[in-house]
């Protein structure tokens, strides 16, 4: 992330903080994504949240890299310890993550990057690309 996404991110976690609003759906946390640490090895817990690969990520499974070196970005185990945040708007959209399992797969109404560059809204609950089941994405732009 640069200083201009960590700006602006503070200015909207600001903005929250003074209305009382938590910052607790993905959409928010992807608003909030440029005040989070990029990912490096370490112990996480459940809930940590981190940036990797133009993504913004969320431990769901505890772990610790000292013990388990092949938990990260680059790597298959990654998937089974974090997953993608998933935006609500075109703005938090980001690039599209294969589903690995039901606590990744996109969720109606959620955005996305594809491949080929175009932003997609996701119309019913899929695990599946806008390739393998089209009926499931709308490109939106």
């Amino acid at each position: 992330m640069n200083v201009y996404d960590a700006l602006a991110s503070a200015i909207y976690v600001a903005r929250q903080n003074l209305t009382g609003a938590a910052i607790d759906t993905d959409d928010k946390r992807l608003r909030a994504s440029g005040l989070y640490e990029d990912w490096a090895e370490g112990a996480y817990t459940v809930g940590d949240i981190r940036n990797a690969k133009g993504q913004t990520w969320e431990c769901f499974q505890a772990h610790d890299t000292a013990t388990y070196p092949d938990i990260n970005p680059e790597n298959a185990a990654w998937f089974t310890f974090w997953r993608p945040l998933h935006g609500t708007t075109p703005e938090t959209a980001r690039p599209f993550v294969p589903v690995q399992g039901a606590h990744d797969m996109y969720r109606t109404g959620e955005y996305m990057v594809y491949t080929d560059g175009k932003t997609n809204r996701c119309l019913s609950d899929t695990n599946f690309s806008p390739e393998d089941y089209p009926q499931a994405w709308e490109a939106t732009a």
